[in-house]
């Protein structure tokens, strides 16, 4: 390993590290009390992303629960570089947000679809208008509920009369910007973001910890899998899942820890695609992305007990090897072995891959064959494959990676696994009606 990839992996080892968190909250918090303020978070709503439905349907709740004053922020206009595939993400995030509000009991339409934008504009503007209405959360989810459902009477009788407020959504995208983060639906308190229903329990952790709460965790709901394993039907056993997944991607690292783990209480068939990272399409990942991907990359390990944050970014040769080798891996039936090894060793031991001497040294540590490199160094073969499973996944619905796919049902997200016991059940129970109707 060179100097560069060294000193790369032990500083990236302390930004991921609990210590550090740690020293920057106390620092947020130092300053708070210095400046006599209370804990204010910020919210940041935008009426047609579907997650900000929930999202004002419990923020209420987290209010009495928790001595913090919840300030609303509406957005409209967010930074197209940060979506790769704008439409799939759109269609894709009104599913999960009604499989999301099933698991919480919340209100969102099975049948809602892309929302009308002259709609989705009136109400931006008119709840930007009341931001300090202390009832603002409780209009934004009446319009919320109103546009998913395709109710244009409701919006215009609220919203005809809407102050002409451009410029405040303007310096609230301003201020989302400069705060460092990109995306709606998400809060934002003392120098960290918490996005979506998925990331509620690192906000309740750390008031609670604060003091300032009732020491309950009411947002953890997706993490609780792995209870009902043991007591699902056994006939799941050998049904397939595919898994599309990158190894540079730290998310579907900490995904392919915990589906392998599921598949083992379980005995499903995890069938694994791999796929090219972004990069290495000639996609962009903005820095501002970047950052925040690692940052809850590592709470989300910590959260999960995985390892991670010594990193050495496998971009390029790096991950060129790791596909070579796996996809011969995977032939011989090793797959799941190598590719954990690699991407732990990539992801929380700053191991660089693209040397095959340390590739050897993986091997030999997980007790793999050394023979899975031979003639893998200098056949291109891998490609076509990669390419074969990032256009399946293209077909599914899916952008970007981690990728889960049961039967029809398309989840994206390594917190996604909760998801994947009822899509089973689900697949096994179309596959008995069809059996019965043939």
């Amino acid at each position: 390993m060179n100097y560069g990839t060294f000193m790369k992996a032990h500083i990236a080892a302390l930004i991921a590290s609990e210590q550090s968190v740690r020293l920057n909250r106390f620092t947020a918090e130092l300053k708070r009390k210095i400046t006599r303020n209370s804990h204010e978070l910020i919210y940041f709503h935008r009426a047609d992303d579907p997650y900000c439905q929930l999202m004002v349907q419990v923020i209420p709740e987290l209010q009495k629960r928790f001595d913090v004053i919840i300030r609303p922020k509406v957005v409209e206009r967010l930074p197209a570089n940060m979506y790769p595939d704008p439409e799939r993400y759109e269609a894709y995030s009104i599913i999960d947000t009604a499989r999301l509000a099933r698991l919480y009991g919340l209100g969102f339409p099975d049948a809602a679809s892309v929302p009308d934008r002259l709609g989705v504009g009136m109400i931006n503007r008119y709840l930007a208008s009341k931001e300090e209405d202390p009832n603002f959360f409780s209009i934004a989810e009446e319009l919320g509920e109103a546009l998913w459902q395709q109710d244009v009477t409701v919006i215009r009788n609220h919203c005809a009369v809407a102050d002409m407020v451009e410029d405040r959504l303007s310096d609230n995208e301003q201020l989302l910007s400069s705060l460092g983060h990109y995306a709606s639906g998400t809060i934002y308190y003392g120098g960290e973001f918490y996005t979506g229903l998925d990331r509620l329990d690192h906000l309740e952790m750390r008031l609670n910890a604060l003091g300032v709460g009732d020491g309950e965790i009411h947002y953890e709901l997706t993490r609780l899998w792995r209870y009902g394993l043991k007591q699902l039907d056994r006939s799941i056993a050998g049904r397939g899942v595919d898994f599309y997944f990158s190894v540079r991607s730290p998310y579907s690292y900490l995904g392919l820890v915990q589906i392998l783990n599921f598949a083992a209480e379980t005995g499903i068939h995890l069938r694994l695609k791999p796929v090219l990272p972004m990069m290495m399409r000639g996609m962009l990942v903005p820095p501002k992305k970047s950052r925040y991907i690692f940052h809850d990359a590592a709470r989300e390990a910590r959260r999960e007990n995985i390892p991670f944050g010594k990193v050495a970014d496998p971009l390029g040769a790096a991950t060129q090897l790791a596909m070579s080798i796996g996809f011969k891996a995977m032939e011989d039936g090793l797959g799941e072995a190598f590719f954990k090894a690699v991407m732990q060793a990539v992801w929380s031991e700053g191991i660089d891959a693209s040397d095959l001497q340390n590739i050897k040294s993986i091997l030999e540590r997980s007790d793999l064959p050394l023979s899975l490199i031979d003639d893998r160094l200098s056949t291109k073969d891998w490609e076509s494959r990669a390419e074969a499973n990032l256009s399946e996944m293209f077909s599914v619905g899916s952008w970007g990676v981690p990728t889960i796919r049961v039967g029809t049902q398309t989840m994206w997200g390594q917190d996604r696994l909760w998801a994947i016991p009822d899509a089973l059940k689900k697949a096994k129970s179309k596959t008995r009606f069809e059996e019965i109707r043939r």
